[in-house]
């Protein structure tokens, strides 16, 4: 499976937990916060898939420096549009704050989880 296969996943699965999320929040609290709650998985889908967009979107294979450059472009827009989000969901919107980090975790938490086959194999010590 490729990187690309492999950040497209990541990105439905957190969907899939940020809808879940939500209806739970709809079922138990009622409609404010579940609109709270998907929006903070709103928040997390959308900068995981715009890095995912700009590192992998259009095919072309780069060489190991472009693609670090790359990467680290997209994380900083992806940090300044985390921050945004948060400013019009919090600021404008006025949306509930716990909902909206709880639904913004999550999606933070299934990144996590999907990454762990992919760490390194610590050195045995002898």
């Amino acid at each position: 499976m490729g990187n690309k296969s492999i950040a497209y996943k990541i990105v439905l699965a957190q969907l899939g937990i940020a809808l879940v999320y939500a209806a739970v929040c709809l079922a138990v609290w009622g409609k404010s916060i579940a609109v709270a709650a998907l929006a903070g998985g709103a928040i997390g889908i959308i900068t995981n898939l715009y890095v995912a967009l700009r590192l992998f979107g259009n095919g072309v294979v780069r060489s190991a420096q472009q693609v670090l450059q790359r990467f680290y472009a997209a994380e900083t827009v992806k940090f300044a549009l985390t921050l945004g989000l948060f400013a019009l969901g919090l600021g404008v919107l006025k949306l509930n704050a716990l909902p909206l980090l709880g639904g913004y975790g999550l999606t933070l938490v299934v990144y996590w989880l999907a990454l762990l086959p992919f760490r390194p194999l610590a050195p045995e010590l002898n």
